[in-house]
């Protein structure tokens, strides 16, 4: 029995020792955990979260003494404004040891004693024990503010980086790379329910002047303030772009066609118009604007740009300040001007344009003073091309001055040719436009063809169109006028009568004749009124010791008059049409000159006579 009671006792002994063991080896793994992570704050809390022990690290982090937080949870001091808990609540909490939580990591923004904010990344551990006591919970606690600081710098970084590859430094709008996103998702996504998407092109109107009068300062200030008036007009969901330059894109999304696209271009250019103060200065420039739909295109991006930049440089070319919505009559029209456009380039290269001549008779002397040269077209399929059918062309592409260059040399050769042939007092009239007039080397060059020629400056006659001193605000063509009178060469105005200021520039300018408009010959002989003025007109000219030709003569009752008033020069159909200068010299040498307009039957009409004689 006493045996028995020893075994017993032994054996309860043994069981007893091998918990203690087994407490032993926990404790160890607890202290190890301890010492691994003695840099990081540590906590051991009961099931509740109350703190009953913790390490000098973790009060480094918080602020707190080790005293100050035994005893506590954390959540009665850590927790940011935004996360405070209720005092029923911190009371009621403890650990779910079921939970994933504990086998986890989270970052908190907490609070240390002094106020301070810091990131504090926890990740939780659970000790649990046979004997069945609590079990305790290990929080980890490390202060990774610097890192989160870094991570968010980076992110900043990054953020911004994006932001400038995709918008305007200057106004803050997208740029092209952000619009190409944003246009290629929008016509993805548009649909004939929703509505299309559609396109404004948006040019600043006198946004050079304001550069180089005020400077680039007050260039971006208008900037600025376009795209700021442009924003506040659009939809939220609508795009402002600034596309380079003056030139802006907006995308609108969800329209139904071109009547909405047009009222927000009007408002766009009304709100433009206002003066803009900046400083002291308000500065007045306008808008022009191309708009396009994307029904037109099938969902082609570049097309869709394309054809509101088309519609925006049609606007350009007719005077700025309006709107012009891209159509297939639109872009059929540009397409057989670029095709007119590429075919001019050919013909000034391959000499198809040169000049036919029509003749200026004197009633009274019965004899032909001089001939008016006439630039044409040689066209290889079209035929003959006057002026008006390839002058607006030739004015967009800048290829008026080579036109000029092809009528001097022309003309002055044809000059050269009738004197050659036996008529030594000829003359010749050329017209020119305002961008050779306006040229500082124009009047050297007539004077270097003409001495090339070894031809009289006198019988050389520039005709000058009206509207060309209308538009030469800075006197430039009045200076031009001058220096070729001086040089001696004749200078007429050209289309005298047409309804600008005839009558001022015929004092103030240096000329020695005027070419009398048709519109005022046509019916003179027999309409009182118009009889007064063409009367008029010349009696002023006479006056004023100018010469004096008629255009647009057509018939014997309209060159009778004329000369009854002292219009003894004409010109027109019923004098003879433009002809080639072969046909003019056969033409000089066989007609009699005393037959000319002896009948009252007015001459072919213009359109059907036009290639006579070529």
């Amino acid at each position: 029995m006493l045996i028995s009671e020893s075994e017993d006792a032994q054996r309860s002994q043994i069981k007893s020792l091998m918990r203690e063991l087994e407490l032993a080896k926990e404790e160890n793994a607890l202290m190890e955990m301890i010492a691994r992570h003695a840099n990081d704050g540590l906590l051991i809390q009961d099931i509740y979260a109350t703190i009953e022990w913790s390490n000098p690290s973790y009060a480094r982090i918080t602020g707190y003494s080790t005293e100050e937080l035994r005893g506590h949870k954390p959540q009665e001091f850590l927790l940011p404004p935004e996360n405070q808990m209720s005092k029923q609540d911190i009371e009621a909490f403890k650990y779910d040891i079921a939970s994933d939580i504990l086998d986890s990591f989270e970052v908190v923004r907490n609070v240390r004693k002094n106020g301070e904010f810091f990131w504090n990344q926890l990740s939780f551990a659970v000790v649990e024990y046979e004997d069945g006591r609590d079990p305790k919970v290990i929080v980890i606690s490390r202060d990774v503010t610097e890192q989160i600081e870094r991570e968010e710098k980076l992110k900043l970084a990054k953020q911004e980086t994006q932001f400038r590859a995709e918008h305007d430094m200057l106004t803050g709008l997208p740029n092209r790379m952000k619009l190409n996103g944003f246009l290629s998702e929008a016509l993805q996504n548009a649909n004939t329910t929703d509505g299309e998407v559609g396109i404004l092109h948006v040019d600043l109107d006198r946004f050079k002047a304001v550069n180089d009068m005020l400077g680039h300062a007050a260039g971006d200030a208008v900037l600025v303030h376009a795209a700021d008036v442009m924003k506040a007009i659009m939809r939220p969901d609508d795009m402002v772009c600034r596309f380079g330059g003056d030139e802006f894109i907006i995308v609108c999304l969800g329209v139904s066609g071109f009547s909405y696209l047009e009222n927000v271009a009007k408002q766009i250019i009304s709100d433009l118009k206002k003066p803009f103060v900046w400083g002291d200065q308000k500065i007045l420039f306008g808008s022009s604007i191309g708009i396009a739909l994307s029904s037109e295109v099938h969902r082609d991006q570049e097309k869709l740009i394309r054809h509101a930049d088309v519609a925006l440089y049609e606007v350009k070319n007719n005077g700025r300040d309006g709107l012009l919505s891209y159509t297939r009559q639109v872009g059929d029209m540009v397409s057989r001007r670029t095709e007119l456009s590429t075919s001019l380039s050919r013909a000034i290269s391959d000499d198809q344009l040169g000049v036919v001549l029509q003749p200026q008779f004197d009633l009274s002397t019965r004899k032909v003073v001089g001939f008016e040269s006439l630039i044409r077209w040689h066209h290889p399929q079209k035929g003959l091309l006057a002026p008006a059918d390839f002058f607006e062309v030739a004015e967009r592409n800048g290829r008026m001055e080579d036109i000029d260059a092809i009528a001097i040399k022309s003309a002055l050769d044809a000059l050269s040719h009738f004197h050659d042939v036996g008529f030594p007092s000829m003359r010749v009239s050329i017209n020119v436009s305002a961008q050779m007039l306006n040229s500082p080397a124009y009047v050297d060059r007539l004077k270097w063809e003409a001495d090339k020629r070894n031809l009289n400056p006198e019988n050389i006659v520039i005709e000058v169109l009206e509207t060309i001193l209308i538009q030469s605000s800075d006197d430039t063509a009045s200076r031009a006028i001058r220096a070729l009178s001086a040089a001696g060469f004749g200078v007429e105005l050209d289309d005298f009568g047409t309804g600008y200021s005839g009558l001022a520039n015929l004092a103030r300018l240096d000329i020695q004749g005027v070419k009398i408009d048709r519109s005022l010959v046509q019916d003179a002989h027999e309409n009182h009124t118009s009889q007064v003025i063409l009367e008029a007109v010349i009696t002023l000219c006479r006056d004023l010791s100018l010469n004096v030709i008629a255009e647009g003569v057509e018939c014997r009752e309209q060159a009778e008059f004329l000369q009854g008033i002292g219009g003894s020069v004409i010109q027109g159909y019923g004098v003879a049409r433009p002809m080639s200068l072969n046909n003019a010299v056969r033409w000089l040498r066989n007609t009699d000159m005393n037959a000319i307009l002896t009948t009252s039957e007015e001459s072919e009409k213009p359109e059907l006579a036009m290639t006579a004689y070529v």
